[in-house]
């Protein structure tokens, strides 16, 4: 059975660690606030996302 790791954020170092994970046969788990995967790397816009919620 493999070893659970716990990966917080997909950004560009969390996807490296998954894939450092895979590659040693451990069974990463990845936290990532966000809907997607890319971290600070994944530009959102704040205006668009205040005019959104206003």
């Amino acid at each position: 059975m493999a070893k659970r790791v716990a990966i917080i954020g997909a950004g560009a170092s969390g996807l490296t660690a998954i894939k450092c994970c895979l590659d040693e046969g451990l069974q990463p788990t990845c936290f990532e606030r966000s809907e997607d995967i890319g971290g600070l790397w994944r530009f959102q816009d704040a205006r668009a996302d205040a005019e959104r919620h206003a």
